[in-house]
Parts: structure tokens; sequence; C-alpha cells
């Protein structure tokens, strides 16, 4: 199952007023809980003014799979912003397709948001390094691997318990007609 959280952007000077909310959705398909490798999903990252001033910049979003050496994955959103004070805005991340099986994440670049020299406005400025944050994670299986290694021991599981309850109440009836 995914988890989503929201991360913040803060303000240079005070890193306790957040400035800057941004969270992630995906899109699953219909009764599924994982994405598969022949997909080509589309997420959807939604970037929120939380402060008292107008801020403008970008983020940037990528999927990395804990399977790859790589430092990034090759597709980015780049989310361009200009926000006032309470408005959102939102960017779609479409990776090409899932190239790994295992746990992957969209992550963002850390960020801080900082005085752009006039009284309310502000620019966001990516902080140095490789620095990211997880905002929504998932596992990527291929649809044979999933099925022969998920769904059909829990459909057996089912079926187990069905059949167990049937033989318990097949030795009630027994039991009650003897």
């Amino acid at each position: 199952m995914p988890a989503s959280r929201e991360s913040t952007f803060h303000h240079s000077a005070d890193a306790d007023e957040d400035m800057l909310s941004i969270k992630s959705e995906g899109d699953l398909e219909p009764c599924r809980s994982v994405y598969f490798t022949d997909q080509s999903p589309s997420f959807t990252i939604h970037v929120t003014n939380i402060s008292d001033g107008t801020i403008s910049g970008r983020v940037l979003a990528r999927v990395e799979f804990d399977e790859s050496d790589e430092d990034y994955g090759p597709e980015t959103a780049k989310i361009g912003v200009e926000l006032d004070p309470g408005e959102s805005t939102s960017g779609t991340l479409d990776p090409d397709i899932m190239s790994y099986q295992g746990h992957a994440a969209i992550r963002i670049d850390q960020a801080t948001v900082r005085d752009s020299g006039e009284d309310t406005d502000y620019e966001i400025r990516k902080k140095s390094g490789n620095r990211r944050d997880r905002i929504y994670t998932f596992m990527v299986y291929d649809r044979d691997y999933y099925r022969v290694n998920s769904l059909w021991p829990r459909y057996s599981q089912y079926l187990a318990a069905f059949l167990s309850v049937l033989i318990v109440l097949v030795g009630v009836i027994q039991i009650t007609m003897a």
C-alpha cells in the first residue's frame, strides 16, 4: 500500500516557520495497492503557499528506486511556483516506465525559502548536495511475479479457511444428527 506524507519548506532564517507545503498522489489501478513494471503511472505533485508572502521558484520531484545505483531517476517534474498566500498549484510527474521491481519513492529536492529583497516576496532555493525528502512511497512488481508470489498464496489461505469452516460445520451437523 502506498504511503504519502506532506513535506514543508522552511524560511531560511527561521527553521520553525513553514512556508510551502508539498504532497503527492498516485494513480493506482482499480483494486490494486501496487504499481507494475509495465505501467507508466502519473503522479500529481501539489504545492501550496502557507506563508504570508508571495513565493516564487521551482520544485523538483523525481522517482527513485531503492534497488538502483543511480543518484536520481531519469524523469524529473519541474514545477514552476509563483504563488500568493494561500494559493496552490499542481504539476505531474510522468515516468516513462517503472524500470525496477521493488521499493520506489517520489522524492523532492530539499530547499529553503529565502527573502528576495522585497517586503513580502520569497524565493525557493535548493539546498546544496543531494538532500531529498520522500513524499510518496510505493511498491513496483512484475505482474506475473505479483500474481504467483502474492495473490495465489492469499487465495490459497482464503480457500483453506473456508474449507476448515466447512469441515467443522459438517462435523457439527453429524454430531447433532447422531
